[in-house]
């Protein structure tokens, strides 16, 4: 009985030990977690603080982009910018900038840079300094927004670079006529186009093209829906709607997109070609002009039985000619009747084909440059020039005509015409007012016919088989015609302005755009200051 009292006794002083040590460790557990929550609360106080003077810096960053972008700069035709010109730009950048004032605060001079006084963030203690300064690089620009929480900092750092401007080179495809994309066609980027009358679709797309891009026009959606159109009803989304005008795959139709009207490229006023003209006309010295003979013969017969010739013939034809027929005038006439000096089997390395010639090439290679000379002013000196079976190695350039005259001006390819040119050419054919007609392009698909850089004309056609690497420009405004004439990409369809349709015509056509590059030299664009998104750091 007593041992029992006893074994009693030791558990109650047992249980009493254990509870006494559960109440020390939840004394400690409450201590801890009321240290932790001190502790938390501080750390949530100091990320704050922290958080708000990195939002500082960021909106710094933003309204450095804005200035950067807002910026007025000289503009030049070349497309490069020279340490002059970087110079040129940075000092007026940061005249600029001293005449601005963001928050009460002005830029002033700091070492190598510029830099404000403290911005107001908005909140208590909060603020942001701005700081531009260039390197060793004078095409470098670098940016720095500091934010500051009473003692605690943050920066944010990118990097900009004084480039040209080139949104032109965004697009694959940019027109301010109509464009029709037909046959195995893909376009490996977005098209624009700044047609704007809304009762004729800008686009009209077969199923069996397609754009891995966006589609963009200045006519918003409900001009396009509206019915009050004296031509055909259009639509652009319903693909089996039989009014449906674009039937093929896209990533999305872009409506009301204005602003890039007045892109550089897209306006004659922008084109300067001068510098390829007295290169090419003083090359060779001063020999660089394309011979043709005074006393040139009329050939008649069959051009293929037809010898090695440089400029001692010529012959007549149309354009546009009737299907098959160079020499016969197109059903219902129409066809402008030109005078064509005769090239066989030659070679032309950086030359120039002055103005009236209408040069028919056949079998030639041109290296370097072409220059195809024309009047700005006047359309009685014109060059309606035809390439058949032509091999290209270099840029095709004309002078600047103010006036579109798509028959008198006019590149047009016939046969197979063969371009491989190297990958750092700005532009395969610069013609500005020019109809471009690059029909066929070769008739065997492949790597051996690739077009690189821009391929600039009033109105530009591609069929046949090719790879364009860069940017097609139709920048002639043909809303004075009263359906417009058509940029084609593939097949041709019955625009009214372009030769007839051969079976050959139907290829493989690919166009990448070159969104790195900057507009080709010979168009006027300005100067700008680009942030480079790829450098944004952040530091304390």
């Amino acid at each position: 009985m007593k041992s029992k009292r006893i074994c009693r006794r030791a558990r109650r002083g047992a249980a009493l030990i254990i509870a006494m040590v559960f109440v020390l460790l939840f004394s400690t557990l409450a201590v801890s977690l009321c240290c932790m929550a001190g502790s938390n609360a501080q750390i949530s106080g100091n990320q704050r603080k922290v958080n708000a003077a990195l939002y500082a810096a960021q909106s710094g960053l933003e309204c450095a982009k804005r200035l950067a972008f807002t910026v007025t700069l000289q503009p030049t035709n070349r497309n490069w910018v020279s340490d002059g010109d970087a110079d040129l730009a940075w000092t007026n950048f940061c005249d600029e900038l001293s005449a601005t004032a963001i928050g009460g605060q002005a830029f002033i001079p700091d070492g190598n840079g510029i830099v404000t006084g403290p911005i107001s963030f908005g909140s208590p203690n909060v603020s942001f300094r701005l700081r531009f300064y260039r390197d060793a690089d004078p095409r470098t620009v670098w940016f720095e927004a500091s934010g500051n929480n009473n003692e605690i900092t943050r920066k944010v750092r990118m990097k900009m670079t004084i480039t040209k401007e080139n949104t032109l080179m965004q697009y694959a495809i940019a027109s301010r006529g109509r464009m029709w994309l037909t046959g195995d066609s893909t376009i490996h980027g977005n098209i624009y186009s700044s047609w704007n009358k809304a009762e004729i679709s800008p686009f009209d797309m077969t199923a069996d093209s397609s754009v891995e891009g966006t589609i963009n026009t200045v006519l918003t959606q409900e001009e396009i829906e509206s019915d009050h159109s004296p031509y055909d009803d259009y639509q652009f989304e319903d693909p089996n709607d039989p009014d449906c005008v674009i039937r093929g795959y896209h990533e999305g139709i872009n409506y009301d997109v204005h602003g890039h009207e007045d892109m550089p490229g897209m306006d004659i006023s922008d084109y300067d070609t001068t510098e390829y003209r007295e290169a090419t006309y003083y090359s060779n010295g001063g020999g660089g002009d394309i011979y043709y003979a005074g006393s040139a013969t009329n050939y008649t017969g069959n051009l293929d039985s037809l010898g090695d010739t440089c400029g001692t013939k010529y012959r007549y034809e149309y354009f546009p000619h009737a299907a098959g027929n160079y020499t016969m005038n197109r059903p219902g006439g129409g066809g402008l009747y030109v005078k064509r000096y005769i090239y066989k089997n030659q070679t032309f390395t950086n030359a120039r084909l002055p103005d009236n010639k209408n040069a028919l090439f056949i079998n030639c290679t041109f290296e370097d440059v072409l220059y195809v000379d024309c009047s700005r002013t006047s359309t009685s000196y014109t060059n309606n020039v035809r390439f058949d079976n032509c091999t290209f190695n270099g840029t095709i350039v004309s002078d600047t005509p103010s006036y579109f005259n798509w028959q008198k001006n006019c590149l047009y390819f016939t046969g197979g015409a063969t371009f491989q040119n190297d990958d750092d050419k700005e532009a395969t054919i610069l013609a500005p007012h020019f109809n471009v007609n690059l029909g066929n392009t070769n008739p065997v698909s492949g790597d051996e016919n690739v077009l690189t850089g821009a391929i600039v004309g009033g109105i530009v056609d591609v069929r046949g088989n090719a790879q364009v690497y860069g940017t097609i420009v139709s920048m002639a405004d043909t809303t004075m015609y009263p359906s417009g004439y058509v940029t084609n990409i593939g097949a041709t369809l019955d625009d009214g302005g372009s030769e007839t349709t051969q079976p050959g015509d139907v290829g493989t056509i690919d166009i990448t755009p070159a969104e790195e590059k900057l507009l080709p030299s010979g168009i006027m664009s300005p100067i700008v200051i680009k942030p480079d998104l790829d450098t944004y750091s952040e530091g304390v």
